[in-house]
């Protein structure tokens, strides 16, 4: 639900800020939450291999959405 909810907010604001803002302001958000990290819970690799691994989800998930779109064209 919570990713869901992001996507909203970036949605309402698609028509004001390009591509790359939204990126920008999104990374900036990723930052503050590796920051806000527990170092004797997690260690600074293991909040960036989790960040990598869900970028890599985002893309699996936006392509497969694409392929999609266009099959059913």
């Amino acid at each position: 639900m919570l990713r869901q909810d992001l996507v909203n907010v970036l949605r309402r604001h698609q028509e004001v800020l390009c591509p790359a803002e939204l990126l920008a302001v999104s990374s900036q958000l990723v930052g503050n939450l590796i920051a806000l990290q527990d170092e004797t819970r997690m260690s600074p690799d293991l909040a960036m291999e989790i960040v990598l691994q869900n970028i890599e989800e985002g893309n699996r998930t936006a392509v497969a959405d694409l392929q999609a779109r266009t099959t059913a064209a």
